[in-house]
């Protein structure tokens, strides 16, 4: 669990590769997260890589 933007967020194995597959099949992806500012899952999803992924933030 990471609590702060300076922390390196985690995946799954595959996770990325499964998000990607998903999003190249057209398939719309949406995200919830329990973060305390959505300032922080926006850093995280950055860190990740995966902030264009979704449709819904």
């Amino acid at each position: 669990e990471c609590r702060s933007k300076r922390e390196m967020p985690s995946l799954y194995p595959h996770a990325k590769g499964i998000i990607h597959a998903l999003k190249d099949k057209g398939v719309d992806i949406a995200i919830a997260s329990r973060s305390p500012t959505p300032d922080i899952a926006k850093a995280f999803l950055k860190k990740l890589g995966l902030e264009d992924i979704f449709v819904a933030k």
